[in-house]
């Protein structure tokens, strides 16, 4: 997802309400990130701090090319940036990001959930 894709999910879901457009679906690739052990254990070792490829391939005891694959699927979600020192790169989390979506995808359960309730026949 790239900056332009996040803005305008961000902007769809700070809309309110029921859409007719993108709903939950909207934030697969945020989860995309935590549905593979190996990104799982990545995210893992971000979460306390920058980490360079190398360090990450001994954590979660993988090949530097599947870690290097990994890691691209992770920069796709916009939340892991990488950069660049030397002949090393070094990745963490953009918590900025990362914490936004987090909380878009609270506000949009809660604003699902009280639709749910509020249309409730049964009451």
């Amino acid at each position: 997802m790239n900056d332009d894709q996040v803005e305008r999910t961000v902007d769809e879901l700070n809309r309110g309400g029921r859409r007719d457009g993108p709903g939950i679906e909207a934030f697969v690739p945020f989860f995309k990130a935590f549905c593979n052990s190996t990104r799982a254990g990545i995210v893992e070792q971000l979460l306390g701090g920058e980490r360079c490829v190398c360090e990450l391939t001994a954590d979660v005891e993988a090949s530097q090319p599947l870690v290097s694959h990994h890691l691209a699927v992770l920069r796709g979600t916009g939340f892991v940036r990488m950069r660049e020192e030397g002949t090393r790169t070094y990745y963490s989390i953009d918590w900025e990001r990362f914490d936004g979506a987090l909380d878009e995808f609270r506000r949009f359960v809660a604003r699902e959930r009280g639709a749910a309730d509020a249309s409730c026949v049964c009451r």
